[in-house]
């Protein structure tokens, strides 16, 4: 793959997929480069010895988070706003705009770097001009080769502004991932920023996961759903378990672990319940609760700013989040007690159609919760039927999130929100 493929989110399936069901725990700890973390780690699983963990296709999984974590060094350097300048860049032959910053005497542990050209990607422009109140002026040039010139005189302006108010200068933390001579700038941040990336994620979810397993050997688990990028990780684990809801189907418990180490984001674990309408495994339905009903917790967050400690803690519950799940199950029963089922599916249609809709273009989606398409829906199993159909549609992973949040609260909450 190109650099920037590993930018971008993509799904993964797991079907006909040839893989161990098994990894040992030597080779996860090879994915943690932070040495204090993987001693505490060692520490709290009593690693010393290596041993077995195993879960279905628990090794491919393994390789593509090794894959898009291993990819790219990261160059945490500090350097103070006044050391930097942004450029923009069209491409000679598509006219395509691309950011680049110029960084000069930027200090990593005591390291000086004279000057590092670094692309902006994900929100990294933002992040560098929202302090200045000029974001979205400043992302409005990439949309005009003719406005290039204006960033310069942008630059030039508050380096004069820098002269004279040598006090207003702050020192920021620019993350940097460089691939051979390419570098690439990922966030802006506080020094306090912490490296708790994808691959720090996956490997303490598998850890707590194996442990609940050796106190309860008859638990098993299966990989049911992987998002993943440089940056970005969607990972659904769910229980093999199955609770059935009678003719309506049936569902597993199941957890979503997330994680964006860009920008002022977190990472964390989710409740989910996986849904399988009519008793098949073919289509199903991802429903993510968001409320915290019955003194239920359904999720537990963290900010990368959080001690080594504190990050190993906000996974030292999953097993309870799983348990959870089961518990939110009772919400199904608003299925049954939904006065037009029709009127769900005009729901859901309305946000994917509203002129707002980041949906508008997926055509598919469209016409599946279209009247004119499918039809009045009378009964709970077409309407099922519809909504596990979508989750197969090709779109961007951010679109496919939102919708699977939009259908999660239309069936769970009677709301279109999402």
């Amino acid at each position: 793959m190109e650099n920037k493929d590993y930018f971008k989110t993509e799904t993964f399936s797991l079907h006909n997929v040839k893989s161990n069901d098994f990894i040992d725990t030597n080779e996860l700890l090879k994915l943690i480069n932070d040495e204090n973390l993987k001693e505490k780690i060692i520490n709290k699983y009593n690693l010393d010895k290596n041993y077995v963990v195993e879960i279905e296709k628990i090794e491919y999984l393994y390789q593509l988070i090794y894959q898009y974590s291993k990819k790219f060094n990261l160059v945490r350097l500090e350097a103070k706003e006044s050391d930097v300048t942004c450029q923009l860049k069209f491409d000679t032959k598509d006219k395509k705009p691309a950011f680049i910053f110029k960084i000069k005497n930027g200090n990593e542990n005591e390291l000086i770097y004279d000057l590092i050209e670094a692309e902006g990607i994900y929100d990294s422009v933002a992040l560098f001009y929202n302090s200045k109140s000029l974001s979205q002026y400043v992302k409005s040039m990439s949309k005009n080769y003719k406005k290039r010139e204006l960033l310069a005189d942008l630059n030039d302006s508050w380096a004069k502004y820098y002269e004279k108010n040598q006090e207003s200068i702050k020192t920021k933390l620019f993350r940097i991932l460089n691939h051979k001579e390419n570098y690439y700038l990922k966030s802006i941040n506080s020094a306090a920023f912490k490296e708790y990336g994808i691959a720090e994620s996956f490997v303490m979810t598998i850890l707590e996961l194996n442990k609940f397993k050796i106190s309860n050997p008859n638990t098993e688990f299966l990989i049911s759903s992987v998002s993943l990028s440089e940056s970005k990780l969607d990972l659904i684990i769910s229980q093999k378990k199955s609770i059935s809801l009678g003719k309506v189907g049936f569902l597993r418990s199941s957890i979503s672990i997330r994680n964006e180490d860009q920008g002022n984001t977190s990472f964390g674990v989710y409740s989910t319940l996986e849904f399988f309408p009519n008793a098949t495994e073919k289509n199903k339905i991802y429903l993510f609760p968001n409320r915290d009903e019955s003194k239920i917790d359904n999720s537990i967050r963290s900010s990368h700013t959080v001690s080594v400690e504190n990050f190993i803690e906000t996974f030292a519950n999953v097993s309870e989040l799983f348990n959870a799940g089961e518990k939110l199950s009772s919400e199904f029963e608003f299925y049954s007690k939904a006065d037009s089922y029709d009127e769900l599916r005009a729901k859901i249609e309305h946000k994917i159609k509203n002129t707002n809709s980041p949906f508008r273009k997926v055509k598919k989606l469209a016409d599946l919760f279209s009247r004119e398409k499918t039809g009045q829906i009378n009964n709970l199993e077409t309407l099922l039927k519809i909504c596990a159909a979508s989750n197969e549609i090709e779109m961007e992973y951010d679109l496919k999130f939102k919708l699977r949040y939009l259908i999660s609260n239309v069936l769970l909450y009677n709301s279109n929100n999402y």
